[in-house]
């Protein structure tokens, strides 16, 4: 067959498009355009929709991993007084020869001394509190709140007991000055001895507790050649003022029928 051969019986002819049939031709094509655009930017919005589920449900997990989890390894225990604890850096002043206003014996040291542990007085916490600390109410001692009224049971803040120690361990360090004067060290030497020895080891049990892990270095403060610890380390320490604070506003006086403790 001739390659020239052509069958124009397969060929129909094809007349052009008049005005109304290429505005619907190119409208459809227009639409097929946008349709096809719109297939894509809608996968588009799809995969975005899925990427951003998966990146907020990877941060409620970690959020619950961490909360269930925690990377502190620290132990809590409840603290009625936990609001009233801010921390700052303080650096220690412990020069090789003692001084300062808690040193030595005097109206001056005592009032100083005074400030910081005798006039502080005890609080009142609840059943669900005592509790909480895990300590048994069965057998504290329950008061009531001369003020309100209400029940509770008389704690005392750690932190004065330990003051009121080293208080003592002062006092005893100017027993001749101190005993004429009445109070703790005008005890008979048995009562006074178990005292200081009791403050000594409550003391002992507190230091090892906190483990103190700051360093500190040596200098030569004097001349002839020996050097003393430099204890002027920067430290992290709880601001003694908000829980004396705390203590004054949360303090309980003792009722009428209350016994001495």
């Amino acid at each position: 067959m001739s390659k020239h051969y052509r069958d124009d019986s397969l060929e129909e002819e094809v007349e052009p498009l008049n005005g109304e049939e290429r505005r619907i031709w190119n409208s459809e094509k227009v639409y097929s355009r946008f349709r096809s655009g719109s297939l894509k930017s809608g996968w588009v919005w799809v995969a975005h929709a899925v990427l951003l589920s998966i990146s907020l449900g990877s941060l409620a997990l970690s959020l619950y991993l961490r909360k269930s989890w925690p990377s502190s390894t620290i132990p809590t225990t409840y603290l009625p007084a936990q609001s009233a604890i801010k921390y700052e850096i303080k650096q220690f002043d412990l020069p090789p020869v003692p001084e300062g206003p808690f040193i030595g014996k005097g109206p001056e040291v005592d009032a100083k001394w005074d400030y910081i542990t005798n006039s502080i007085g005890d609080t009142m916490v609840t059943r669900e509190e005592m509790i909480k600390m895990n300590l048994d109410p069965h057998g504290a001692l329950e008061i009531t709140d001369p003020a309100t009224g209400k029940r509770g049971f008389r704690v005392a803040v750690e932190m004065f007991h330990q003051l009121h120690c080293l208080d003592l361990l002062r006092q005893a360090n100017y027993k001749a000055h101190y005993s004429p004067l009445g109070g703790d060290t005008a005890a008979p030497k048995h009562d006074l001895s178990r005292h200081t020895d009791h403050c000594i080891d409550a003391l002992r049990q507190f230091v090892m507790c906190q483990g103190d892990v700051n360093i500190f270095a040596f200098r030569f403060p004097f001349n002839d050649g020996d050097p003393w610890p430099d204890y002027s380390t920067p430290r992290v320490c709880r601001n003694y003022e908000n829980i004396r604070k705390w203590a004054v506003e949360h303090t309980v006086a003792q009722g009428e029928d209350e016994p001495d403790h």
